[in-house]
């Protein structure tokens, strides 16, 4: 009997009340039924754990794109300032830099929900945006052309304030339009904004009538010469567009650019 008895102690498997436990939970050792890996206080704790880092993933990505956008606009006020100084060789410092960071693709990690493709167009009604968008148009379209430079600076002024201020505005898309249209004129002739601000409309809303998509891959086509980026624009105008001769144009050019490798 002795040796039975001494014998038990090393079968694997005890049976409590008919309950079999298979081994000892990885964190705190405490016995665990078949089939589980951690007691349940484990499960719950790193349950926790992995909730509390999520959310401190996202506080950081967060301040990265915040960091980010903050020097683009730094980067744009610079540009202003010497445009209106009239200091041309830092001006085009300042524009290089900027045309850099436009460069500059940004990970995937670092997409929030608010830049993904699916999100929700900004709606609200806000009165001062309206109020911005309203004198934007005005100086951005005057009667009287005379120092039109000038005015359109005024209206990008406007615009800007809006995606500032008033992101949640439902003139929020239509201020990335005007302002990438702005950049897309004989008078700015900066490419890389503007089609940064093209990419912009769209993704603040994906059912916008204006042709953002289609200016996009134009600009990166005709001007700046990427082609890699023209092509992933013209595929979505293949995809998205309502707009016939649009559609048309981003084909023959597809067709044209896989012959050229692209």
């Amino acid at each position: 009997m002795r040796h039975i008895s001494l014998l038990l102690l090393f079968i694997p498997i005890i049976c409590i009340s008919g309950f079999a436990w298979a081994g000892s939970c990885e964190r705190c050792y405490e016995k665990i039924a078949d089939g589980k890996q951690l007691c349940a206080e484990c499960e719950l704790s790193r349950s926790d754990k992995l909730t509390n880092m999520k959310s401190r993933e996202e506080q950081m990505t967060s301040a990265i794109t915040s960091a980010r956008e903050n020097y683009r606009n730094a980067l744009e006020k610079l540009i202003q300032y010497y445009l209106d100084i009239g200091n041309n060789l830092r001006l085009k410092k300042a524009r290089n830099e900027l045309k850099a960071l436009n460069k500059v693709p940004q990970p995937g990690y670092l997409l929030t929900s608010g830049d993904t493709t699916n999100n929700i167009s900004p709606s609200k009604n806000i009165e001062e945006a309206n109020i911005l968008f309203q004198d934007g148009k005005a100086y951005k379209n005057p009667l009287n052309i005379i120092k039109k430079k000038a005015k359109l600076i005024s209206a990008e002024t406007r615009f800007k304030k809006i995606l500032d201020d008033y992101p949640e505005s439902d003139k929020a898309d239509d201020a990335a339009y005007e302002l990438a249209d702005i950049y897309d004129s004989y008078y700015f002739k900066d490419y890389e904004s503007a089609a940064f601000y093209y990419i912009k409309c769209y993704n603040l809303n994906e059912n916008t009538e204006k042709p953002a998509l289609f200016k996009a891959a134009w600009v990166y086509d005709k001007h700046l010469k990427n082609f890699k980026e023209a092509v992933k624009n013209y595929n979505k105008v293949l995809q998205n567009s309502k707009d016939e001769a649009h559609r048309s144009t981003a084909k023959a050019r597809l067709e044209q650019l896989k012959k050229e490798g692209y």
